[in-house]
This record gives C-alpha cells, structure tokens and sequence, in this order.
C-alpha cells in the first residue's frame, strides 16, 4: 500500500464519528478549588545558585522551584529552563550565576479562591505546566501542575482515560512483527 493511501485512510478514520459519545466534565468536576489539587510549594530564595535550585529539584523530584525574596514570589525556574537556556550553552559555573538569571520572572499566578477551570485557562494561554498558587499578599502556598491536573481526571474518569485505545488505530499495529 502506497504511503498517501495510509494517510487517506488514517484521516478518513479520524473524521469518523466517534461510537460513542464524547464524555464531559460537569460543572462541579472542573469547578474544584485549586486548594484541593494543588502540592506544596518548593522554593528557594534569590541570589541561590542555578546549580542549588536544579540540586533542589533533583533532591525534592518535582520539576520546577518558585522563587522566592523574603517570602514573596519572584519568579519559577523550570526544567524547561534548564533545556532551552542551560543546556548545551556556554553559560559558565552554575554554581556562580543565581537562578534568577535563567527564572521567568513574575510567572502567571493562581489564587488560592481560584478553581481548577482558572488553572487549565493559565496553563493553556501561556503555555504553562505549572502554575504556583498565591495568597493574597503574593506569597506562594502551592503549586498545580499539569500531572495534577491529570490526576484529577484519572480519578473521576479511571476506565476512560486509563484505557484509551490509539486512535486511529494504525494499519501497522495490525501487522504481525518480526522476521
């Protein structure tokens, strides 16, 4: 079979109504307090090295640490941070440059009052994979990721997400491997 007859036939699959019908989160599903979901925040202060913080992330297993001057939110450091800007470049000691010469500086916020739908809204228009939660007087009390998010579905919808088939199933899943 000829590789546009693969890709005409794997489209027209895709345009196919789907069997069943598409489920949806209801209202009181997406509207979930952020305080719920959220994890607690890991953050170290400016003036840090940038090898601190990725030794922080390291040790504490979580991709990203907030930073923080005096308790107040400064700025995120991420492990994208560390691949677009880090790795790779001539940056020098690590152990030298503080992590707020690579942090993005006054990152998109949460409230605490805010709900789930807010954080989907923030990490979608920006991009994001992790929005810190902030009180009032900006100081950070938690951090919603997009695993959290993804928990959260998991929890509420097990046998759908957990046993998603690919789609479209694909012709060369269908043939036998080997030799």
């Amino acid at each position: 079979m000829l590789y546009e007859e693969i890709v005409d036939e794997e489209l027209a699959i895709m345009d196919e109504s789907p069997d069943e019908p598409s489920k949806t989160l209801s209202a009181h599903e997406i509207q979930v307090p952020l305080n719920s979901l959220m994890t607690p925040p890991v953050t170290i202060e400016m003036g840090a090295s940038a090898q601190d913080a990725i030794n922080l992330m390291i040790d504490r297993h979580v991709g990203h640490v907030l930073i923080v001057s005096a308790g107040i939110l400064k700025g995120i450091f991420s492990e994208r941070d560390v691949l677009v800007k880090i790795l790779n470049k001539p940056v020098g000691n690590l152990r030298q440059i503080p992590v707020e010469h690579f942090m993005k500086a006054d990152p998109q916020t949460a409230n605490v009052k805010d709900s789930l739908d807010a954080a989907i809204l923030y990490m979608a228009k920006g991009g994001y994979r992790h929005v810190p939660v902030v009180d009032e007087e900006n100081h950070p009390v938690g951090t919603v990721s997009v695993r959290d998010i993804i928990s959260h579905l998991v929890e509420h919808f097990p046998q759908d997400v957990l046993t998603l088939p690919p789609k479209p199933i694909r012709r060369a899943m269908k043939s036998r491997e080997g030799a």
